[in-house]
Formats: C-alpha cells, structure tokens, sequence
C-alpha cells in the first residue's frame, strides 16, 4: 500500500549491477550484498531497491543482503497475471530456493512489508525475523475516501517528485526506456492496493518470526493499526519514528538502520 501524500528523497544510481532469475513465472532482478545469513530488502509499491540506498551498504557488513526489485517493478520482469501479495510472495519463496537459502529475515517496506506478512503466515518454516516498515494486514486500515480516489485516479502526466505519482516516475525508468507502461501499471496495483490484503487476527497468530514494527507518526499507516498489527503477532516488537511518515525509511535512515539492525542481531539464533 502507499501514503499518496508521501515524498521521496533523491534516488542515486550506485547501486550494483542486477543479477536475474527466472522463477515463479517471471524474471525477477536483484543484487546480492556482504556475508552472514540471508536479508531480503522487499520495497514499497511502484517502487525499486533503490529505496534501499541508505541501507544495503550497512546490513552488507553483517547479512547476505538480498535487494529484490518486485515483479513488475524497478528492473524486474511483468507477467500476464494481476499482481498480488500472494504472487510475490510466492516469487521470494522461489527465489530463496533458486539462491539456496533455507530460512531468511525481510526487511520490508510498505507492500514489502505486506508481502513478508504474507510470506510468515503462509511458509512460517522459512522466516527468522522480519522488520515491518508501514506495513497493514488489512486495506481498510486506510480512509473509504483514499481508497476510493486510488481506485479511481488516471494518471494525468505528473512527475513531480514530491507528489503522488510523480514521487514513483524515477524507479519506474530505473527499468523502463520511457514511461508508456507507468500509467497502466499504476492501475493494476491499483487493484491491489483497494482489495488486499484481507488478513485477520487470527492470520497475524500464525506468524512465529520475531517481528520489528515499524511506524512514523504522522502520515504513514494509522497508528492504532501499526498497534493492532504489533499486538496480534505474538513476537513482536513496536517503534514509532519520531516526526516519521510513511518515507521515514529514507527520512531518518541512521535512527532506523540502528533500530533495525539492534533487533536483528539481539534476535540471532
């Protein structure tokens, strides 16, 4: 899901160069990053591992980190099938078997995070821990109206960075030579973003992975559901980012790089 009020930071371009895998029906990028036990980085919507920028050089030094680029997304490839939390959950699932990794942390962002919620309730086996960044269980979580105008938008042209859409236009050309597929795309997770994810409480108890929450303050996933989510998964810790908002991960990346990393090294078997 995505907060349409939300800005980004500039986005450089030195990231390393992609690897490719074709699992799960689609041809996934990625990069692979340092040495220690696997850390998939799972980005937000209509977003890259670009977003990751501030945070790949630092989990490198203590994770094999695993900066994924979602189907559809940034550089990776499409397929002729809607997109769903459930698909790219089942392409990390391939991608961990095809990279050899039996068991793997997530840090997620925003549909990242959803995608690892929905990867712990549906393959508990495979998860150690998870970090949560703006993550829901539940799209209704978010205003009727909100859902109503993502529904319902066209995109009209706008690139301005620090407006919805614009703020995606830069990860979108990270993969794409022009932006005749931008609006059409927008429009298919569109479809998501107002119909999923549907979980229940009784779907966050299945979870085992000791879980980080994470929530800005202001202009991100409404606190009392980052609260509802922390409380219905049994292992789980919150953080709220002081004068965070839905970007917080690019915002305040040095308190939320320590924070993140604090809890996964405590939490290391």
């Amino acid at each position: 899901m995505l907060i349409i009020s939300g800005c980004q930071t500039g986005i450089s371009n030195t990231l390393a160069a992609s690897e490719e895998a074709t699992v799960n029906g689609v041809t996934l990028s990625y990069e692979i990053h340092g040495e220690g036990p696997p850390l998939y980085l799972l980005h937000g919507g209509m977003e890259s591992r670009k977003s990751f920028e501030n945070q790949i050089p630092i989990f490198a030094k203590n994770f094999t980190v695993v900066a994924v680029d979602s189907r559809e997304q940034g550089r990776s490839g499409s397929s002729a099938a809607q997109i769903s939390y459930d698909l790219m959950a089942a392409d990390i699932v391939a991608l961990a078997k095809h990279l050899g990794h039996d068991r793997i942390s997530i840090i997620g962002l925003s549909d990242g995070g959803i995608t690892a919620i929905t990867l712990a309730i549906q393959n508990p086996d495979l998860i150690d821990k998870l970090v949560l960044l703006g993550a829901t269980f539940h799209y209704n979580s978010y205003p009727s109206d909100m859902l109503v105008y993502i529904a319902n938008y066209e995109w009209d042209g706008n690139r301005d960075p620090n407006k919805y859409p614009g703020n995606f236009i830069e990860h979108y050309l990270s993969g794409h030579d022009s932006l005749d597929g931008f609006g059409p795309l927008l429009k298919e997770l569109s479809v998501m973003w107002t119909t999923a994810p549907t979980f229940t409480k009784s779907d966050l108890q299945k979870i085992q992975a000791k879980t980080l929450v994470i929530n800005g303050d202001h202009q991100d996933t409404a606190l009392e559901h980052a609260i509802e989510l922390y409380r219905g998964i049994v292992n789980a810790q919150l953080f709220i980012v002081p004068n965070g908002t839905h970007y917080a991960l690019q915002e305040h990346f040095e308190l939320v790089n320590s924070v993140s990393m604090n809890f996964l090294i405590e939490n290391s078997q």
